[in-house]
């Protein structure tokens, strides 16, 4: 069901969707003109032209093509407005109906309304309060009628709720491109074929093993990829197959043939295509249902949490438990936040009783389990094959945010820095510090980049950001999200994201980071979306000082000590990856506080400049030492490999950034590491978006002339010096300085304070990474 209540229907704003249906009712006219203005421009010309040969009836084919898809366009355009228009229609006369209801019982002697749920109900005076039960009998017939009125309003407007959500996304090409003129054109199509495509998707979902064909399997996964996100179908097809045989069709995709149907003929070329997309729409299908709450899909909830430490009925030759088959479904989709947090207390109450250091460990038996995933990315050479049921469910969370923030959140009672095992989370201390992810067997050699570690580290990205880890707003797709709420951190988000400073930053950090190097571009995205935090803390003198160059872009900011901040970056600094995010993020946020703090405009401003310049300085001196003692301590006896570790060491200013003005001017950092590629989502502050993409693209350390590779510690600290002091002097700041003298001091008191304090007690220059941080790992 649509799962619309009384105050849904009632307050909905339907504004929206008016300027909506408007904007739609506009657009068949103006495909129509793009149409004739082709034509008459493009084709017309070619067509009466007296050209021949092979490149002309290419062009005239190409040509035929483009006016037959904005043909479609005119249709599909047309047949969305129609949908939308009879949408409007329905959910303002559903809501024109209860408002009628609340204005007929204004002033009635005795009939109020709940405004919380929509019904009526008796209001007495003490007087007649003894005479209730009579008055209640006579007002029957009265509540009935008002019942019914009410019931059907929220009827109407929940089965206009669904149908629009079927048509307007199913997606009615399959798996063609373009526009399409049979898109829906009603409401009523949209259910009757949505129902029709219900029956058929549950008929072949709950074909035996072995004796599914491959035309079938292609045509239940394009039926799933075009209702996937539909929350009708989506419970219509969950409850309508049921628990046990939802699991055992994901097993029968993955196993065309079994022992009992030797002969099955399957075309491998269709088979595993539509297998692969099964999985994402078959995934995405279930998320959708669990955010359902009727009492079937509770139970079927119930049921697939029941079936986790269970073997598989599957029909087949290995017998998966409930777990390994479920969580490779959880890989795709956004999952019901509560559904997602039992199901991974119950898993990883079950993993930490099982899959222990001694021998081989639990998930590794291929006698018991074979492929599960079709979707596994190869970590140097090993493929993840959907054995380990943690990695999915990670996954899971990763697309779920609030969900993720919720399964980390910091325990209670924490005040301050985190500085104690009692203040970490036990699912997040589990996962970093105590799980054996090496489930094959090897363990041998140096780390090795792992999907499980990769998976924690989009959880946590999730949980710390407020983003799905592969949100489209971070892939540039959405360059404007700050115009709308782009910064998500939160209080809670923090509570996490001090947790992992605490975790990472602490005195096992460097450790962690080289057992887990596919947490590294993680751990530096995190960094990065909290720089701001991150540099508050820097700024001050231990934790005290802070300095208000910096201030808080959301409630409840991270609190994590000059002593843990500096510990953190210093561990992100061994790493090339989590070097180069920070690296690249600090930078940014740096022309951030420039653009919004421009040095013309006053000493305050040139005062707030001038201390993120030294604070940045001080990051990338933490960042750099960092890097330098790490790459010394590990290639110690490899002069070569030094010297090209070095070589690579300033790859991040040449790499990694959006091209778009937009997207630079919001913040948006696009990461291509070993794991794919990023977003970043910088704290930057909207008002001075045109000036920091002005900074951006006449900055020196992106835009300016490239400095020589380094080979050795002492050119790459002579890079980062040269660098820092080329953005003083592109910036100014030799003039500002010389122009308000003292003034700079009464302004920034605690900086000015700050800087001397660290001269005199910590010293600078090359020698700081031997007491700064958390020292390089060595085995």
């Amino acid at each position: 069901m649509s799962g619309l209540t009384y105050t849904d229907v009632r307050n909905a704003n339907l504004t929206p969707l008016s300027e909506a249906v408007t904007q739609w009712k506009n657009a068949p006219n103006k495909f129509q003109q793009i149409q004739i203005d082709f034509y008459n421009l493009v084709t017309k010309g070619l067509d009466t032209s007296d050209w021949e040969g092979e490149a002309r009836d290419g062009a005239m084919e190409k040509f035929e093509w483009i006016q037959k898809q904005v043909s479609a366009a005119v249709s599909e355009s047309l047949h969305v407005y129609n949908v939308m228009s009879e949408g409007l229609t329905q959910f303002t006369a559903a809501k024109k109906a209860l408002e009628a209801i609340e204005t007929e019982l204004e002033g009635h002697k005795h009939l109020r309304l709940n405004k919380t749920d929509g019904s009526v109900y008796l209001q007495l005076s003490a007087d007649e309060e003894p005479s209730r039960s009579a008055l209640t009998k006579s007002y029957e017939d009265t509540f009935e009628h008002y019942r019914d009125r009410t019931r059907k309003a929220i009827e109407q407007a929940a089965q206009a709720d669904s149908a629009l959500v079927q048509a307007l996304t199913a997606d009615v090409n399959g798996e063609s491109r373009g526009f399409n003129e049979k898109a829906y054109d009603s409401l009523g199509e949209a259910r009757r074929e949505a129902e029709k495509d219900l029956k058929q998707a549950v008929s072949l979902g709950g074909i035996e093993n072995g004796k599914m064909s491959s035309d079938q399997l292609k045509q239940l996964s394009e039926l799933m990829s075009r209702h996937s996100k539909d929350p009708l179908f989506a419970e219509g097809f969950a409850t309508g197959l049921g628990p046990e045989k939802t699991l055992q069709l994901w097993y029968n995709a993955t196993h065309p043939r079994n022992l009992n149907f030797p002969d099955t003929d399957i075309d491998e070329k269709v088979w595993w295509p539509a297998a692969e997309n099964l999985q994402v729409s078959l995934g995405t299908t279930l998320a959708t249902a669990t955010h359902s709450d009727s009492p079937d899909m509770k139970a079927w909830k119930d049921e697939i949490l029941r079936m986790g430490p269970e073997r598989l009925e599957s029909g087949g030759n290995t017998h998966p438990y409930g777990y390994q088959v479920m969580s490779n479904l959880m890989r795709f989709g956004t999952y019901d936040a509560k559904f997602l947090n039992t199901y991974g207390d119950r898993l990883l109450a079950w993993d930490k009783k099982n899959n222990t250091r001694d021998g081989l460990p639990y998930w590794s038996n291929n006698a018991d389990v074979d492929m599960l995933n079709l979707h596994g990315a190869k970590k140097d050479g090993w493929l993840d094959q959907g054995h380990d049921p943690v990695i999915g469910f990670l996954e899971g969370l990763g697309h779920n945010p609030a969900a993720s923030t919720e399964f980390f959140k910091q325990p209670g009672g924490v005040n301050g820095v985190v500085d104690q095992k009692s203040e970490i989370n036990s699912h997040l201390a589990y996962l970093a510090q105590e799980r054996n992810w090496i489930f094959d067997g090897n363990t041998s050699g140096e780390p090795r980049r792992m999907p499980g570690h990769e998976a924690l580290g989009h959880a946590l990205t999730a949980a710390t950001t407020g983003y799905a880890w592969d949100a489209e707003e971070l892939r540039g797709k959405d360059p404007e999200i700050f115009n709308h709420g782009g910064d998500r951190r939160t209080a809670g988000t923090a509570d996490v994201m001090e947790q992992v400073v605490a975790v990472y930053g602490g005195e096992n950090g460097p450790r962690l980071l080289h057992e887990q190097p596919s947490m590294a571009t993680s751990l530096g995205v995190m960094g990065g979306s909290y720089v701001d935090d991150i540099n508050y803390a820097v700024s001050g003198v231990g934790d005290s000082l802070e300095n208000d160059a910096f201030p808080a872009g959301y409630k409840g900011r991270a609190d994590f000590g000059s002593k843990g901040a500096v510990d953190f970056l210093s561990v992100l600094g061994q790493n090339p990856e989590s070097h180069g995010i920070m690296n690249q993020a600090e930078h940014l946020y740096t022309l951030d506080r420039f653009a919004q703090n421009p040095s013309a405009e006053g000493v305050e401003n040139y005062a707030h400049s001038r201390r993120a310049l030294l604070t940045e300085a001080e990051v990338r001196g933490i960042l750099d030492h960092s890097l330098a003692a790490q790459i010394d301590a590990t290639y110690q006896h490899d002069k070569a490999a030094a010297e090209a570790a070095y070589k690579n060491s300033t790859d991040w200013t040449r790499v990694g950034m959006s091209a778009g003005a937009p997207a630079v001017a919001q913040g948006i950092v696009n990461i291509v590491g070993k794991s794919g590629p990023w977003g970043l989502a910088i704290p930057v502050v909207m008002g001075g978006a045109t000036e920091f993409a002005k900074l951006f693209h006449n900055d020196v350390v992106f835009s300016g002339p490239r400095l020589p590779e380094p080979a050795a510690s002492s050119e790459l600290f002579e890079n980062g010096v040269t660098t820092l002091g080329k953005t003083a002097e592109q910036y100014e700041f030799p003039k500002y300085e010389k122009e308000y003298g003292a003034g700079v001091d009464a302004v920034d008191a605690k900086g000015t304070l700050s800087d001397r304090i660290k001269q005199a007690y910590l010293g600078t220059g090359t020698a700081t990474d031997l007491y700064r941080g958390r020292g390089p790992y060595t085995p």
